[in-house]
């Protein structure tokens, strides 16, 4: 059987897969409390604590300014998604560099020795790209409140239209780590390499090639398609840990291995690589922030559809 012919039985796996985590949910007794492998989410309780904390900063990052001026975390600063990318790349996928992230986080007054805490009103996704950008440059201690807005409306805490002006930093951003970002070359070179595997996080129709976002469609060669919203309860937080273990070792990703995530942007792909790196602990995770928006335009990347 050929390869084309399994990837539909792949996708029905992990689509089957969860939704019988996601029905075992609400019985408490049929799923072992599991703890994430970090400790890298806050509450609304821990906000509440931490609101006068001189050492935390809360940003909400966006792409929409006015909604924040219409209510927001008390106290919290607003990040662009823009300027965590690179303007300079004609696709803007692509991670800012260290002066652009410097700039963008002294704007906020972030300092180098605060807990930044990350939160967005889309079930995570752009608060784990932020994450992972603070993290490819070393910020020392980066969280995300899990659920971001509607998790603190859905608590019944009342959101501020209080714009509160910080006096910026001179904030520098760390060295890059290059073990958590990859590039074109690194993927092309890894296609055919047993110890590695490729998340695509995309949708199955983009997987698939059906849905075409850049000149080719389809998919790095030999990935598992786990769309990256198979992490995310209805509320939109994460799913527990026992459940995330679930689907992706059902999945067929395992601890030995590298896995690199991908999606269009590496929007997408960033919150599926702080899922698997800093939830579940897998110890060698590469998020590819060219993703298919730089894939497939390049006519030398070999391609399966």
């Amino acid at each position: 059987m050929t390869y084309d012919r399994m990837v539909p039985a792949k996708l029905l796996w992990v689509v089957l897969l969860s939704t019988v985590v996601a029905s075992c949910s609400g019985d408490s007794g049929e799923i072992a409390e599991r703890a994430y492998a970090n400790d890298v989410l806050v509450d609304t309780e821990w906000i509440e604590a931490h609101m006068d904390d001189p050492s935390v900063r809360v940003l909400e990052v966006g792409g929409n300014a006015e909604a924040f001026g219409e209510g927001h975390l008390p106290g919290a600063s607003f990040v662009s998604m823009g300027s965590l990318s690179n303007p300079d790349d004609p696709l803007r996928g692509q991670i800012a560099t260290a002066a652009q992230l410097s700039a963008a986080l002294s704007r906020v007054a972030v300092e180098r020795d605060q807990t930044v805490v990350l939160y967005d009103r889309q079930n995570n996704r752009l608060a784990a790209r932020a994450y992972w950008v603070l993290k490819y440059f070393q910020h020392p201690d980066v969280r995300i409140y899990n659920g971001g807005t509607p998790k603190w409306t859905e608590d019944g805490r009342a959101m501020s239209t209080v714009m509160v002006e910080y006096e910026p930093s001179d904030y520098q951003a760390g060295p890059a780590d290059p073990e958590i970002r990859t590039t074109w070359q690194y993927v092309v070179d890894h296609t055919d390499d047993p110890t590695t595997l490729f998340c695509d996080v995309r949708s199955p129709d983009e997987h698939l090639g059906r849905d075409v976002r850049s000149e080719r469609g389809g998919h790095i060669p030999g990935s598992i398609n786990v769309e990256w919203t198979a992490a995310v309860n209805s509320d939109g937080t994460f799913k527990s840990a026992e459940e995330l273990a679930t689907l992706y070792a059902g999945a067929g990703f395992t601890s030995d291995r590298q896995i690199i995530t991908y999606c269009q942007s590496g929007v997408r792909a960033a919150h599926t690589w702080f899922v698997l790196s800093e939830l579940l602990g897998y110890p060698s995770v590469r998020n590819y922030d060219g993703s298919w928006g730089e894939y497939g335009n390049n006519p030398e990347s070999p391609i399966e559809n």
